[in-house]
């Protein structure tokens, strides 16, 4: 700015103003003055001009705060103009934060995207064991996809000839669309709707794709599922998933793990709990009781005296640890199990046992 004019005084600011009255306030001036609107008025251009770089410094935090400090100090604002501003800032970038998507794009020059097509992914499952949850497994999955076209390497003709430039797009693969706005008659860039934005048009269609590049296809991949996976956990394997076809990146493959139940263990944390019943004698004498761990069968001892809701930990012996190699450990709860109906018999000697211990029954 020849002037040099306050950045505060142009955008009609207090300087404790906050970013989002600068916003608001380069919205409406920006409405006003914009060339587009005023028909190329110069005057309407260099005022647009000076609000738009304003805009550029205050709403920057950096600059703005530089700004504030030095003013206009000759080491930070000398030989300062607007197209060295919106050379740092970026043009598109300033209407694509103001205004939204899409304004950005007339400033771009409607260069296309050079970047390859990427394709989409593909989900897809796989049941396990609870036991190969806790220690991992591999598995073999097949699924269908879109894989390139081995007849026509991926073109969508086998003929030389048989693609050609698309007359819409002259081959860029993106069109220009004229729309009226509020601050104007803006020109935007657009994928192009007859060549899908490959710039491209196949004349001479293969047979074994039909044009397309890709076919259908049943394919194999083998999963290497870690231990300590969680029942829903997902696993994404890279570049296995779908292709667009030529010149292009295939999708993932996303892998949704589903545990089958146990039918006597279950997954708390790294944690593997089980539940057994013992009889009043079993817990007052104590006995030796085989269960089910994750390491097969193994027999446990009840001490004598064993409480009902008492707890038996075997350390080490629960889940892996997911990415990880400890393991948690197996808990066991006791239930020590009344009998609801005795014999005459068996009244008779409880009778006896708790008149020996002066119990006060019945």
């Amino acid at each position: 700015m020849a002037n040099k004019k306050d950045y505060y005084e142009v955008l009609g600011l207090e300087r404790n103003c906050t970013l989002s009255e600068i916003k608001s306030e380069y919205r409406k001036l920006a409405r006003k003055y914009h060339p587009d609107v005023n028909g190329g008025n110069p005057e309407s251009e260099e005022k647009f001009k000076e609000i738009s770089e304003a805009y550029a410094v205050l709403s920057n935090e950096g600059k703005r705060r530089q700004y504030d400090q030095f003013g206009f100090n000759k080491n930070l604002f000398d030989g300062f103009d607007f197209g060295s501003v919106f050379s740092e800032f970026g043009f598109g970038d300033i209407f694509d934060n103001i205004f939204g998507s899409g304004f950005g794009s007339v400033f771009s020059g409607g260069r296309r995207n050079s970047r390859r097509k990427r394709g989409s992914d593909i989900s897809t499952g796989v049941k396990i064991s609870f036991k190969e949850s806790a220690y991992g497994v591999k598995k073999t999955i097949e699924y269908n996809a879109n894989d390139i076209c081995e007849t026509c390497k991926g073109k969508g003709s086998t003929a030389e000839d048989g693609i050609v430039t698309c007359r819409e797009c002259g081959g860029s693969g993106s069109v220009r669309i004229a729309r009226q706005t509020f601050i104007g008659n803006i020109i935007t860039t657009a994928t192009c709707s007859i060549c899908g934005g490959s710039g491209k048009i196949v004349k001479d269609p293969c047979k074994n794709c039909r044009g397309r590049g890709y076919r259908a296809v049943k394919k194999k991949v083998e999963l290497d599922i870690p231990g300590g996976i969680h029942d829903g956990d997902s696993l994404r394997i890279s570049g296995k998933g779908n292709s667009p076809g030529r010149d292009s990146i295939n999708g993932d493959l996303l892998v949704t793990v589903r545990v089958t139940p146990h039918p006597t263990l279950k997954r708390s944390g790294d944690d593997v709990v089980s539940n057994i019943g013992i009889s009043f004698a079993q817990a007052a004498l104590g006995c030796k009781i085989e269960i089910e761990t994750l390491d097969g069968k193994e027999e446990i001892v009840i001490k004598p005296g064993t409480q009902p809701n008492e707890k038996i930990i075997l350390k080490s012996s629960g889940m892996v640890q997911l990415n990880g190699y400890r393991r948690g450990n197996h808990i066991i709860n006791i239930d020590v199990r009344i009998p609801k109906r005795l014999s005459r018999e068996e009244i008779i000697l409880l009778k006896k046992y708790a008149e020996g211990r002066k119990e006060v029954i019945g």
